[in-house]
């Protein structure tokens, strides 16, 4: 009887110390998930300053050169033909640049996922390599302007993969896509919808809709464009 009595003294002498071994090590981990929670939140609230501080100072600088911009203009138109070949010629440099917004005939071409495999139903996944496709087939076309989701396409554009999201000009996007070109819609219509193109292509995996606009609007480039390292050539006579 005593031998009994002993055994389950034992036993529940164990039982207890496991469970004071568990309920410290239940509170360690909450422990440390919370400063791993506190920590992130105050590395994300950082980042979101930096990029509020940044916009800021982007639109300051777009303001700035808004400005100068103006006053040129106005020289220019008071300068009489010189001033107003000078004032055209600015007007052109604006629009290759692509900081004014543009209107014009072209298409609009609409990519997303599709849903295919009957029972066993697969959805496809847009990649920025899709993208690329689409924009180098518009720009071989003639596009004078370009544009997807309403992001401004120029020289220093990126479309590139971030997870789950692609980034265009520094900003995040995911399906549906929408791309604008401005430019002849027979001909780029009909380098899209080429037997075998890109769009053919493209249409076996994803949804792809191209429809002929006489009035496509394209925004300007929203952000600042700056050279830190690129100079003109001096001629050197």
């Amino acid at each position: 009887m005593n031998r009994r009595l002993y055994g389950q003294l034992s036993v529940a002498f164990v039982c207890m110390i496991l469970g004071l071994m568990l309920a410290t090590q239940f509170k360690n981990v909450q422990r440390v998930g919370g400063n791993v929670s506190l920590q992130r939140t105050q590395e994300l609230t950082g980042e979101v300053q930096k990029l509020k501080s940044e916009n800021e100072k982007m639109e300051n600088q777009i303001r700035e050169y808004d400005q100068k911009i103006w006053e040129y203009e106005q020289a220019a138109k008071e300068g009489g033909n010189l001033g107003q070949a000078i004032y055209d010629e600015l007007d052109r440099m604006r629009i290759l640049a692509g900081v004014v917004d543009l209107e014009g005939p072209g298409v609009i071409v609409g990519v997303d996922t599709y849903s295919y495999g009957g029972q066993n139903q697969y959805i496809s996944n847009v990649y920025y390599e899709d993208l690329l496709k689409l924009v180098n087939e518009l720009n071989a076309a003639g596009a004078e302007a370009l544009a997807i989701n309403d992001e401004r396409l120029i020289s220093t554009s990126e479309i590139r993969n971030a997870g789950d999201y692609i980034v265009i000009n520094t900003n995040r996007h995911s399906v549906p896509f929408e791309l604008k070109a401005i430019g002849n819609p027979d001909t780029l219509e009909a380098s899209l919808k080429l037997l075998g193109g890109v769009a053919d292509e493209l249409s076996q995996v994803l949804n792809i809709k191209i429809e002929r606009s006489d009035s496509v609007k394209i925004p300007r480039y929203s952000r600042t464009i700056e050279f830190e390292y690129a100079k003109p050539v001096q001629d050197k006579k």
